[in-house]
């Protein structure tokens, strides 16, 4: 739940004050970066995602929906923006794509952002996710990669499979709700429901 003061800086940021994401941007930016830093293990690119973040905080404006701590928000933000940085730009890693990742960590709380070890690495993650995969039912598996590694649609899965598109959404739901509890020492994850 939103502080009073959060409350007032959201709804002053939805109005375009510019004083406010200044307020915002000089108490948080570098503490931001410190943390993105010790996910991408380079300065130049955290300062660059942290900044991505805030340019598309005030580009929001009046859409922005902020429902938890303005600091949990930015913290998530910045989470989410690294893990799809990594996506992009790590070989080993992208065996799921961005729109996964972002799946994969609707359960993370923002709030206990603060806790992930800086002894955190890309290729401890990677290869926890590589193994994750591997431990999948067959077919699970082999949806969950015709969807997310070949990037077909549920409708060219179903007809390539011979089975529903319910089915295949049923599958890929199955196989995200493992990998949320198979990560959950390299991630931190809520319960998942």
């Amino acid at each position: 739940m939103l502080s009073p003061s959060d409350k007032f800086l959201v709804e002053s940021l939805k109005q375009g004050d510019q004083r406010a994401f200044r307020f915002l941007f000089d108490n948080h930016y570098a503490s931001l970066s410190r943390y993105a830093m010790n996910m991408v293990h380079s300065a130049e690119t955290a300062e660059d995602i942290v900044m991505d973040v805030f340019t598309k905080l005030w580009e929001t404006g009046a859409g922005l929906e902020i429902t938890s701590s303005l600091q949990g928000y930015l913290y998530r933000s910045v989470y989410n923006a690294c893990l799809n940085y990594m996506t992009r730009t790590h070989k080993r890693f992208t065996e799921l794509s961005a729109e996964t990742i972002e799946k994969l960590d609707k359960a993370v709380n923002p709030l206990g952002m603060h806790s992930i070890p800086e002894s955190f690495t890309m290729s401890e993650l990677s290869e926890a996710i590589e193994k994750c995969i591997d431990k999948l039912p067959d077919e699970c598996k082999k949806i969950f990669m015709m969807s997310r590694v070949e990037d077909l649609s549920h409708k060219v899965i179903a007809a390539n499979l011979g089975i529903s598109e319910n089915t295949v959404k049923v599958q890929i739901y199955r196989a995200l709700k493992k990998l949320k509890v198979m990560l959950g020492e390299y991630l931190p994850v809520q319960g998942v429901k």
